[in-house]
């Protein structure tokens, strides 16, 4: 053979390896293309779980900080509170005196002494007032430092649109992986997570926003008690001021009376207006934050099981090959079941505060009123005596007893519930935190079960 031919023999065997190496290569590409995808969907898989579980770790620090009362806040307003209601006790012991030993000759009555009862009296208020108004401008000062410290509940909203933003662009990129390999063994499977994953974010979502218009809310409730208990006391002050002038002039007793009627009412109506602005500026909050974020918010723990039910059916169903193909799933089941749980059993643990707090809240409802209304009745009987009475000075003078004895019984009361409040509370907050169930030990546990639960999911990503 001469070398013409061999060279062309040689030629064809070459290009023959080239094209079979070529169409070999190929193949193989082709074959580790939807491999890798797999293995992409199961790193984004686990990292949309990982920041699902820093977003609820934030909103519940946020909670804790939100929820935080100022340093020494029980213990001043105890102590301001109780003060007032001692200069009101000494005050109505001096008009129950006064009247009292002068019943027959209500004349001789001191002006002197009605004078100095009086002046006591409006100490109380203005350590009463006083006490509201320190909170007041603590709760200003608190929300002054959050936004400079970027810790406001505007700051919480914006991070929280930030990360649900990073967390739906994984999801979407997640989704189309998923889209993209519709031959996969494991797509029903990567499927049925997709719906876990997302009904997740939307219990996230749902959550903070209760966290959010819970600590609104309950800012705004604070200080619609402290303004109105502050609005009241300026006009029993007023009211103060006319009773002593009224001693040597009768022509101030009449506005005297009325003023305190209007304070009165304010009294009456501060604790159930607290109350139900607390309502109210919920649904506000939570409302206008679903607005923002162009979400309906409604968690719903049903449909969240229903998803891992759909998935865990999936995952019985295929064969060891296939979940062995479907990266790290069956250790995060294991975390979506763990979270779900640890999140029932908070639930469970958190109704036992909630219902004492609740109570709590009733009693205040219901004793605010009842001891405004004996200061109401004192200055409804001094307006009687003053307009049915005026030239019955006996009857007059009997009037104003009964109305001291009702405002004495009223201060006495206000300064027994004041202290029965502070030590059951003190009671209570020892009983819990020896079961582990105050609710900053609570949320101290459930932000150790997503440290857990964030380990396992870093362990198996590895």
């Amino acid at each position: 053979m001469n070398s013409a031919a061999r060279n062309t023999i040689i030629i064809v065997l070459c290009l023959q390896f080239i094209c079979c190496a070529n169409i070999t290569c190929a193949d193989v590409a082709c074959a580790s293309a939807p491999i890798d995808d797999e293995i992409l969907i199961d790193s984004l898989t686990n990292d949309i779980v990982h920041r699902q579980l820093d977003l609820e770790r934030y909103y519940l620090k946020y909670r804790v900080h939100g929820t935080k009362e100022p340093k020494w806040r029980r213990a001043r307003y105890f102590g301001l509170q109780v003060s007032s209601a001692m200069c009101g006790l000494a005050s109505n012991f001096t008009q129950i005196g006064l009247s009292g030993s002068h019943m027959k000759d209500p004349e001789k009555i001191s002006i002197k002494g009605s004078r100095q009862g009086l002046e006591v009296g409006m100490v109380g208020i203005v350590l009463d007032g006083g006490s509201s108004v320190v909170e007041l401008c603590s709760n200003g000062l608190t929300a002054l430092k959050n936004i400079k410290n970027g810790t406001s509940p505007g700051a919480a909203v914006k991070n929280v649109v930030a990360r649900v933003k990073v967390i739906d662009a994984l999801l979407a990129e997640r989704d189309a992986l998923v889209k993209k390999h519709p031959e996969l063994a494991a797509t029903n499977v990567y499927q049925a997570e997709g719906r876990v994953l997302k009904s997740f974010r939307d219990w996230c979502l749902s959550e903070f926003a209760d966290v959010y218009a819970d600590v609104k809310s309950s800012q705004a409730s604070a200080n619609v008690y402290y303004a109105l208990d502050i609005a009241a006391d300026s006009v029993y002050m007023a009211s103060q001021i006319l009773a002593i002038k009224s001693l040597t002039n009768d022509e101030h007793s009449i506005p005297s009376t009325n003023t305190g009627i209007v304070g009165d009412s304010i009294g009456i109506a501060s604790a159930p207006a607290s109350t139900k602005s607390y309502n109210i500026m919920y649904k506000f909050w939570r409302k206008r934050l679903a607005k923002r974020m162009q979400e309906d918010l409604i968690k719903s723990e049903d449909e969240t099981k229903a998803a891992m039910g759909e998935l865990n059916k999936e995952l019985s169903s295929k064969d060891v090959s296939v979940l062995e193909a479907a990266g790290s799933v069956q250790n995060r089941v294991s975390v979506y079941l763990l979270w779900s749980g640890r999140y029932d059993q908070y639930i469970q643990q958190g109704l036992v505060d909630q219902r004492h707090q609740n109570k709590v809240a009733l009693q205040g409802e219901l004793s605010g009123p009842a001891i405004s209304g004996t200061y109401l009745a004192q200055d409804i009987l001094s307006s009687v005596a003053l307009k049915e009475f005026a030239r019955r000075p006996r009857a007059q003078n009997n009037l104003y007893l009964a109305g001291s004895i009702s405002a004495a019984a009223g201060t006495a009361a206000s300064l027994a519930l004041t202290n029965y409040w502070l030590f059951d509370q003190i009671r209570y907050r020892r009983k819990m935190a020896a079961k582990g169930m105050l609710p900053e030990q609570l949320l101290a546990a459930r932000l150790k079960t997503l440290d857990e639960l964030d380990a396992r999911i870093f362990h198996s990503g590895r």
